[in-house]
């Protein structure tokens, strides 16, 4: 006898009553929870199993989604697939919010079914906690008794004896209507009691439970009543016992329930005494316990390459959705890699452009004021210096005079040049003190000390060209505004500097004084020579201004 085939019987016809009725009217196009119920009604595994799998892949509805996880659950439980029935039921308690009224339901069928498999797999005290939560679920449900007969059933095998007749005996003293379950509730009572004590008068329960099904044709309960008669005669009256032994196997083939008839062929081979009758029990004992294995390990077997194909269509899927992404994340990249490109390459050149026209307009700058200091250098310092002598000389030599003015006229043609004629190394001392002495007269005394070759000769071209237009601005500088009577011009060397030290007795310079083009180019060429200038007030309340500088030739022995 097997009690897993009357309890799936009595769920499936619970779970597929909606179904059903849904089902009857043709719906113009069904889905694959549709068509799954549909293959679980003809207890068609395979389909239904691969119907639900695949719905389950895209569920539209929560509730729905439970059920096909019920309905796999149901299926696996029947084929001994007990772990993935398991697994299945998780997936309903998953699903649905126990708070939801409309998904109280389908979530006690899931724990009635969850004690269903702990209880075979003898895990008794856990099947308890799910029946309790199944019957929470059940509170005001006539199914609340198939729940606690389940729960007896449990404290039956754990020899619990006295606590399983006590919920017998209050599930008895509701009277429930349903017949096929009162004949249950008396005929496991009864049972219970033998198992605790095998003289209690229990017989007249058994044939009382036996009655009732007759009535009512409950040929899965047939079952269960000759299974309980053979075994309460197996010792007292061992015919009466093999009688409802074969019975029990006659009802199982009718039914083509091959675990029923597995369990009826067990007992005719306990209670035959006949040889070759045990034989002839044994060879078809085996025979259908072969081809029940087969048959459920191929089912097994099946559903199990239905979900590795569902879980690997989903794992090939997402690989593709992970690809395509990939694919798009890279061409979103490029793209914008391609516009950072051309923003970076149009501002790149958007300041390069800049940079061009920037450095055209210093460029046009530079030699404005180039040109600027030239005219300032050459013409104005030179005619300044024609004045200068024609105001404090006497005689006026004519010839020179002319000399002077047409090289001035020379240098003014040439002064768009970009290099001045070099300075000429040879008594160039003598240039300098010509220089100076041009600015030398009755009102101002002028003292040059240590202009001489050896100083000149460890100067450069360039260097010498620069100094000669920063010594005529000093001193034109000197004669146009400080009033001076002495003016100091000393020369000298010292660690690879020449130094140039000017001093004068004038009116000095003002704290607040701006420089003009003359000093602010003479500031300019002394750092173009690396050197440093520095402004001062003399000893005796005129300028000092000291000049230093790094030789760019090596010092003579």
């Amino acid at each position: 006898m097997n009690s897993h085939f009357r309890l799936t019987l009595t769920v499936i016809s619970i779970l597929l009553c909606c179904s059903v009725c849904q089902a009857q009217k043709a719906p113009a196009k069904y889905s694959d929870y549709d068509r799954g119920n549909y293959y679980y009604y003809y207890q068609k595994w395979d389909s239904a199993f691969l119907m639900y799998n695949r719905y389950l892949e895209h569920p539209t509805d929560s509730l729905e989604k439970a059920k096909a996880y019920n309905y796999m659950g149901q299926m696996q439980w029947i084929i001994g697939d007990i772990y993935g029935a398991q697994q299945s039921l998780t997936g309903v308690i998953h699903t649905l919010d126990p708070a939801d009224t409309a998904h109280r339901t389908d979530l006690g069928y899931a724990y009635n079914l969850l004690g269903n498999l702990s209880k075979d797999l003898k895990r008794y005290d856990e099947a308890i906690n799910f029946y309790n939560s199944a019957i929470h679920f059940f509170k005001d449900s006539p199914y609340a008794l198939e729940i606690t007969n389940g729960k007896a059933l449990v404290f039956q095998q754990k020899k619990s004896y006295a606590v399983a007749i006590a919920m017998y005996d209050s599930m008895l003293t509701v009277k429930p209507a349903d017949q096929s379950l009162l004949a249950r509730i008396i005929d496991n009572r009864a049972r219970t009691k033998w198992l605790q004590d095998p003289e209690s008068g229990v017989l007249p329960d058994f044939h009382a439970a036996l009655k009732i099904r007759t009535d009512i044709q409950d040929e899965a309960g047939f079952i269960a009543s000759y299974a309980h008669l053979s075994d309460y005669y197996a010792k007292s009256n061992p015919d009466s016992a093999l009688w409802y032994a074969r019975q029990m196997h006659d009802q199982a083939s009718k039914n083509q329930n091959p675990d029923d008839m597995l369990e009826a062929i067990d007992k005719l081979i306990r209670l035959n005494s006949n040889t070759a009758v045990k034989e002839n029990w044994y060879e078809a004992y085996r025979t259908i316990n072969d081809s029940l294995q087969l048959s459920r390990d191929t089912t097994r077997n099946r559903f199990a390459l239905i979900r590795y194909d569902v879980q690997k269509g989903k794992a090939d899927n997402l690989q593709l959705q992970q690809h395509i992404s990939m694919q798009r994340l890279l061409m979103y990249a490029l793209i914008a890699t391609a516009i950072l490109v051309i923003i970076g390459l149009w501002s790149s050149y958007n300041r390069h452009r800049k940079k061009i026209s920037r450095d055209s307009e210093n460029a046009i700058r530079n030699a404005r004021l180039k040109t600027s200091q030239k005219v300032h250098d050459v013409v104005a310092n030179g005619l300044y210096g024609i004045m200068n002598e024609l105001e404090h000389t006497d005689q006026i030599q004519r010839e020179p005079l002319i000399n002077r003015i047409e090289g001035l006229y020379e240098q003014s043609r040439n002064i768009s040049y970009e290099d001045a004629p070099a300075a000429e190394n040879s008594n160039y001392d003598q240039q300098v003190h010509q220089l100076l002495n041009a600015f030398s007269n009755e009102t101002t005394k002028l003292i040059v000390v240590g202009n001489q070759q050896t100083f000149w000769n460890n100067i450069s071209a360039a260097q010498k060209q620069e100094l000669q237009l920063i010594l005529r601005e000093l001193m034109i500088n000197m004669k146009k505004h400080s009033r001076a009577g002495n003016v100091l011009v000393h020369f000298k060397q010292d660690a690879g500097n020449g130094m140039i030290q000017y001093k004068d007795d004038g009116v000095g310079m003002p704290s607040e004084a701006a420089f003009g083009n003359g000093l602010n180019n003479t500031v300019s060429r002394i750092k173009s020579l690396n050197g440093e200038i520095n402004f001062e007030k003399s000893e005796r309340a005129g300028v000092s201004i000291a000049i230093s500088f790094p030789l760019e030739m090596t010092p003579h022995d």
